[in-house]
């Protein structure tokens, strides 16, 4: 009796030590899910966010370059008097309110700095409503009048206020867009490692939890590949629209980023008439990437810009532009550039005055010879209040070139040496990779002007 007993409990045991271990098994496979459930949720809580935050960025970015726009086109008014320069200014007092609207719109949805982009917002109502009809209304009857340096200054100080608040509302989101990253790395982290675990108990989920996953990496990818149109859009703001006109000459420019995805670089150029018969051509690069690598580059190109309307030396303008530096905080951050001032002196030649802070010197090549460095040399900008500068002058005869250019052509990256520009430039034109940016000036054999 007692054997047959325990026969017929054996299988009693049996069911229920099977029954525990379903139990057992379901309670790991609920938790699991919970678990996944609310990362996931989470997870794309954070994508949404991401999302939301880029549209921030590029409502930002959108308000500062319609004031930049408006300056420009006030600048080229009072320098030159033509009417034709008004378009841009016309063109950003049409689109501001409405980009202020949309601004307000992305502040509120992403719930941060709100007061930041208020701020912003009123900056740039005050410099479009306040100073805009104030020049205006003096050009109306006496151009001359608001050529004055301190007329500028002003101008150039609502500027930079509007720059400076979108630096630092780009700051801010951008560090809290990093913050929020960080999490759902770590969220997703979490993820995997508990997806692993119910995969153990029961492989029939790793289906679901595959679908899961990769619907959370479509999800980044999405963000990831608008958080790089945004860095795409806020480097071509701080890049020149189009090159001027110079009568005779040809401006020729290629800048193409060394790799995809990355923060907005330091380098960039720009080239503008100072005054009838003279242009700045100017190349430059800063130092890091980033939103605040770009606001050093806003304000080195459009400080040299608020130069214009008189024939300053490029010597002197860099150092105005050395002052300027000094005098803000910009976390340590320093720039080179090469200025120069071109004169054209008649259809077929043109007169330059290279100046170079911490910047490889330009390089002439000439219609029959050897190409050559041009010795200017000189103090990188932003560090010390006492720079050295030796300038450079040339003229440009019909055939001849003029070539400025970053680091990044004799650099090209941290496992290879550092090649001689000469040498460096003769394979650049000759390869169809991927060049840095260089900024071409010489002169055009068909049509024998300086370019």
């Amino acid at each position: 009796m007692k054997e047959n007993d325990a026969q017929m409990g054996a299988p009693v045991r049996l069911r229920v030590w099977i029954s525990v271990l379903v139990a057992a098994g379901a309670a790991v496979v609920a938790v699991g899910v919970a678990l996944l459930l609310s990362n996931t949720i989470g997870l794309r809580s954070s994508a949404d966010a991401t999302i939301r935050t880029d549209a921030y960025l590029e409502r930002v970015v959108e308000v500062e370059r319609l004031v930049v726009d408006a300056e420009t086109g006030l600048r080229g008014y009072v320098i030159t008097g033509r009417s034709l320069f008004l378009a841009p200014l016309r063109a950003a007092e049409a689109r501001l309110p409405q980009a202020i609207t949309a601004l307000h719109q992305s502040a509120a949805r992403d719930g941060a700095f709100v007061p930041q982009a208020r701020a912003l917002a009123q900056a740039s109502r005050s410099y479009l409503s306040g100073y805009v009809p104030f020049v205006l209304g003096i050009a109306a009857h006496r151009l001359s009048d608001v050529r004055s340096f301190a007329a500028t200054l002003t101008g150039k100080r609502l500027v930079d206020d509007v720059r400076a608040r979108t630096a630092t509302l780009e700051r801010l989101v951008t560090a809290r867009q990093d913050a929020r990253q960080t999490t759902a790395h770590r969220s997703a982290d979490r993820s995997v490692a508990e997806a692993i675990i119910v995969l153990v108990v029961l492989t029939v989920l790793m289906v679901v939890i595959g679908a899961a996953l990769g619907r959370l990496a479509v999800g980044q990818g999405v963000a990831r590949e608008r958080s790089e149109r945004t860095n795409r859009t806020l480097q071509q703001s701080l890049l020149p629209q189009a090159l001027p006109t110079i009568p005779g000459c040809e401006l020729a420019v290629l800048f193409t980023p060394a790799g995809a995805g990355e923060l907005v670089g330091g380098d960039f150029y720009d080239a503008f008439a100072v005054d009838p018969g003279r242009w700045a051509i100017v190349v430059g690069d800063v130092c890091g990437k980033g939103a605040e690598a770009a606001a050093v580059t806003a304000m080195a190109r459009w400080t040299l810009r608020s130069l214009a309307g008189a024939p300053v030396p490029p010597a002197d303008a860099l150092r105005f532009l050395n002052d300027a530096m000094l005098r803000e905080d910009l976390g340590g951050r320093f720039i080179t550039i090469a200025y120069q001032l071109l004169r054209v002196v008649d259809a077929g030649r043109a007169e330059v005055t290279v100046a170079c802070a911490g910047h490889p010197a330009p390089i002439l090549v000439p219609k029959a010879g050897e190409p050559s460095t041009l010795p200017a040399r000189g103090t990188l900008l932003g560090v010390w209040p006492d720079i050295l500068l030796h300038t450079a002058e040339i003229r440009l005869s019909p055939g001849d070139s003029l070539v400025t250019y970053t680091d990044g052509v004799t650099d090209q990256g941290p496992e290879t040496q550092l090649s001689p520009p000469l040498e460096t430039l003769r394979k650049s034109t000759m390869s169809s990779g991927v060049a840095p940016p260089i900024l071409g000036v010489g002169t055009n054999p068909r049509t024998q002007g300086c370019s």
